[in-house]
C-alpha cells in the first residue's frame, strides 16, 4: 500500500498511503468520530483522508477512504477505501478483518485479512510483491496490526499520559514494517512527538539499501477536556516533506 520509489508526482500518494497506506486510550462508551485531512508534498495539495471511525467498548470499526487532489490528482488520480474491525484492550489492538478497494490507478491493488487468534491469513491480495521482494508466510506475522488499525492509532485523540507511547507492528499482506512514536516536547498547550517508519521485512533488498527509515512527526493541540488531538503529521520522505493536516 505505500510506495515511495517513484517520481515525485506519484510520492504523493505514499504521504496519502501513510495515512491509510498513519495513543492508546480505549474507549468505554459507544461513540462515533469522523476525522478529515489534506495531505500536501512540497507544499502542494496531493489528496484528501477521510475516517469514519465507531467504538463500542473494546470494539472498534474504522472506514478510510483516500483520493487524490488538488494538483496531485492530475499526475495520480486514484482512490483508496479499506475497512476494519477489531478489538482494543489495554492499549493493544487486535484486527479481526481488514479489507481494501483501490480505483484508478490504484486499480489492481485490493486486499482482504482475516485474523485468527492474532494470526493473519491473507484471503485476498491483487497486487503481486515486487520482484526481489522475499516472500512472508503470514503465519509468521502474528501480533502484527493492518495498515488502517495502524493509521487510526496514530491519528486519534489521546489521553495527555498516552501520547507519544505508540509502538506498532504493521503487515500489509506482502511487508512487514514498524512505527513507533515518542520523545514528547512541550509546544504551547499540546506536545510534539518524533516518531519513524521503518522498513522491516518484504521489500526488495535496493529499496531496504536506498532508505529504511522514515523520521516524523505529530503535533498535537490540547482539546477543551483536556485531551490532545493530532492536528499534523510531517514525514521526511525521499522526495522532500510530505504533510498530513486535520480538516476537522
Amino acid at each position: 500500500m505505500i510506495a515511495i520509489r517513484r517520481s515525485p508526482a506519484r510520492n504523493a500518494a505514499f504521504a496519502l498511503s501513510f495515512a491509510l497506506a498513519m495513543t492508546s486510550a480505549p474507549a468505554l462508551a459507544q461513540t462515533s468520530e469522523t476525522m478529515r485531512f489534506t495531505a500536501s508534498i512540497l507544499g502542494v495539495t496531493a489528496g484528501r483522508t477521510t475516517l469514519a471511525v465507531n467504538r463500542d467498548g473494546a470494539a472498534y470499526a474504522v472506514t478510510g477512504q483516500t483520493a487524490s487532489a488538488g494538483l496531485g490528482g492530475l499526475f495520480s488520480s486514484f482512490k483508496v477505501t479499506s475497512r476494519v474491525r477489531g478489538t482494543e484492550r489495554n492499549g493493544t489492538f487486535r484486527p479481526d478483518r481488514y479489507e481494501a478497494q483501490a480505483e484508478g490507478e490504484r486499480r489492481g491493488r485490493g486486499a482482504e485479512i482475516v485474523y485468527r487468534a492474532g494470526v493473519p491469513e491473507v484471503v485476498k491480495m491483487e497486487a503481486e510483491a515486487r520482484p526481489g521482494a522475499p516472500v512472508l508466510d503470514p503465519a509468521s506475522q502474528a501480533g502484527k496490526v493492518d495498515p488502517l488499525t495502524m493509521t487510526y492509532a496514530l491519528l486519534r485523540d489521546t489521553d495527555r499520559d498516552s501520547a507519544c507511547t505508540l509502538q506498532l507492528d504493521v503487515f500489509d499482506g506482502h511487508r512487514a514494517t514498524r512505527v513507533t512514536l515518542g520523545q514528547p516536547r512541550p509546544q504551547g498547550d499540546g506536545l510534539v512527538c518524533q516518531g519513524v517508519y521503518r522498513r522491516v521485512d518484504g521489500y526488495p533488498p535496493e529499496d531496504l539499501a536506498e532508505r529504511r527509515e522514515f523520521p516524523f512527526t505529530i503535533t498535537y493541540a490540547a482539546l477543551p477536556d483536556g485531551r490532545l488531538r493530532p492536528v499534523e503529521l510531517v514525514l521526511d520522505s525521499l522526495y522532500g516533506t510530505a504533510r498530513l493536516t486535520r480538516d476537522q
